[in-house]
This record gives structure tokens, sequence and C-alpha cells, in this order.
């Protein structure tokens, strides 16, 4: 081994001293200063994103409306009124009103589970069906304009949209143009 000069020596010594480290250098701060910036970026993301989203997807539906009877009711007669209603349901579309079901072809009544309009045999719905069926009831009820939507639980929503969309209009014939939005029952 070579010999060292004195010089050399403390150098040596000085830097391998062991040191007491600062309490300041002992605590193993994290630096959250950059999970920060990636939380608030996803947060404005989801903020512009959720905006976004409600402003496209409006559907135009009133709420029933809970009236007394008299000078503003709809009817003299409660037997008059038409009380259309339409559920969706996972098997096809049920069409009712204030004097039962209509059975498949819109053209009588029927009672027990009967569905109005089927699905088709694909699988999907039959809006065609639907509007024509709602159109013959429209042209014994002229004056009607308003209709319950609703639809069973494990329907998707648009087929609930696809369905208001089949009442409200055939063509350029306006048939149920106010509809209302009710709770499914199942």
């Amino acid at each position: 081994m070579p010999k060292l000069t004195s010089q050399q020596r403390n150098y040596i010594r000085k830097r391998t001293k062991f040191r007491e480290p600062d309490p300041s250098e002992m605590v193993g701060e994290l630096n959250i200063i950059p999970f920060l910036d990636i939380t608030v970026n996803l947060i404005m993301f989801l903020l512009i994103a959720s905006s976004t989203v409600a402003f496209f997807s409006q559907v135009a539906a009133q709420l029933p409306q809970y009236r007394r009877g008299g000078v503003g009711s709809r009817a003299a007669n409660p037997a008059e009124q038409l009380n259309l209603n339409v559920t969706v349901t996972e098997n096809g579309v049920i069409v009712a009103g204030s004097g039962g079901k209509l059975a498949p072809g819109c053209e009588n009544t029927a009672g027990g589970r009967v569905l109005t309009v089927p699905k088709k045999s694909d699988g999907s719905y039959d809006w065609e069906a639907l509007t024509t069926c709602v159109a013959r009831v429209k042209e014994q009820f002229p004056d009607e304009t308003q209709v319950t939507v609703s639809a069973d639980q494990l329907v998707e929503f648009q087929h609930l949209v696809g369905a208001m969309d089949a009442i409200r209009n055939q063509g350029e014939n306006e048939l149920f143009p106010d509809v209302m939005l009710s709770a499914g029952v199942r």
C-alpha cells in the first residue's frame, strides 16, 4: 500500500467521518405537488366532460301535474278521458288507456298479460307498429295530446326515448306531443 501524506490522511478522515443527519433530513416527506397537479387536471376534465354530456342529452318531457276537478279539468266526465299509457317492457310495448289494454293489432282491448306491440323476431322493438297503433288511438280521440310513458327496470334508456319518438309524430301528423314520464312498475 502506498504511503499517504498527512494532508491526504486528513482529507480522507474528514470525508469518511460519520455525521449525524439533521432531523429534517431524517423525515422522508413525500412530494405531493405532482399528485395535486394530476388531481386538479382530472377534476377539471371530468367537470367539462359532464357538463358537455348533460348539455347534449336533454329529453323534453313533462312531469304529471296534480289538479283538482272543476273548471280547469280536461273533461267534465272522467269516463271521456283517454289516460293513454305506454309501457316499454323487455318483451315489447303495452298500450293501455281508460278502457283497458289494447290487444295486438290495436283494434280491441284485452285483459291479462298482453303485449300490444311485441318485439320483432330479431329482438328489436317495432317502433313503426307502435306509431301505427297510437295513430289508431288518435283517430278515436283527436283532441287528446297527453301520453304517459313508463319502462320496466330492465329496459335501456335508449328504448324509452325510442318509444317517446314513436308516440309523438307520424310523419308530419302530430299524435301525442305532451309526453309525461312515469316510474316503471315491476
